[in-house]
């Protein structure tokens, strides 16, 4: 006697082969008209019945499972042919009608295997940094001159020393990232203690050197002694310089070309005293 899996099994197979021969006790199944959910299709077959007993009525029997791995469905509990039972059915079945049935292996998977990280891409930045190093801007040292101390009314002349003549230049290389950077001074911002007094001038300013008058590019005239109660008890000016410079910078980086540029700002601070020359005339004729 066959188990009840592999006559599940032995069914389905019989209803999947094409008939050989009139098949006097069985009415050939008809068309699959309905598709379950699960994949399989539902055909109505008449059931011969006992032998010497009458037929009894049609009984709805699942076709052939479209998958080696679909369940069957029978008019009892449903039962799974899974691979644990796969042995004894197929032995059943190879005495039974002389061949075994092969399962279908597992579907490879195609999909692509992940082929590791990409090659980090060198990073412009860092050989730009290294080149505004090696600008070696530094903080500005500020002059005056106008006097000592300087005078209400009289100009004072303002500029930065150690300003280089021509724009500074550093080149900076980093893996395949290489950069050249170069600086030019813009302007220097000058704030000069009293409320309002600032100057912008677009150089460094000119060296005094005795001249008279006022100087030809930055300069200031103040208008208030630096006292005591107006300066925070010091009696001088607070002055600061912030030099702008411009450095832009381009190269090659991961075999193409790069650019950029950024601004800095370096600051100084120094201070003045300011006084005041008052002019008394006595007398007089006529």
């Amino acid at each position: 006697m066959l188990s009840e899996a592999a006559q599940r099994v032995a069914v389905s197979m019989v209803l999947m082969l094409p008939a050989a021969g009139p098949l006097p006790a069985l009415q050939q199944p008809a068309q699959c008209k309905v598709i379950m959910s699960s994949g399989r299709c539902v055909i109505t077959a008449a059931d011969p019945g006992r032998p010497g007993g009458p037929a009894g009525p049609p009984a709805v029997q699942p076709g052939p499972p479209t998958s080696p791995h679909a369940r069957m469905a029978t008019s009892g509990p449903t039962t799974a042919v899974v691979r644990e039972e796969a042995d004894d059915v197929v032995e059943e079945l190879q005495r039974v009608f002389g061949f075994s049935p092969q399962l279908a292996p597992a579907a490879a998977s195609t999909a692509p295997r992940p082929t590791g990280r990409a090659a980090p891409v060198d990073d412009p930045g860092i050989p730009v940094r290294s080149a505004i190093s090696q600008l070696q801007l530094a903080e500005p040292t500020i002059r005056l001159a106008g006097g000592a101390p300087a005078v209400v009314g009289v100009p004072v002349w303002l500029w930065l020393d150690d300003v280089p003549d021509s724009a500074p230049t550093a080149t900076a290389a980093v893996g395949d990232a290489q950069v050249t950077a170069t600086a030019r001074l813009t302007s220097v911002e000058w704030t000069l203690g009293p409320s309002g007094a600032t100057v912008s001038c677009a150089g460094p300013g000119t060296p005094w050197n005795g001249q008279v008058g006022a100087s030809p590019d930055c300069g200031y005239v103040y208008r208030e002694r630096s006292l005591p109660e107006r300066t925070g008890g010091t009696g001088r000016w607070p002055i600061t310089a912030t030099a702008v410079w411009q450095v832009g910078w381009r190269g090659i980086s991961g075999g193409a070309p790069v650019a950029g540029g950024q601004e800095l700002r370096l600051t100084s601070e120094t201070s003045i005293a300011v006084d005041e020359i008052q002019v008394l005339v006595v007398g007089g004729g006529e």
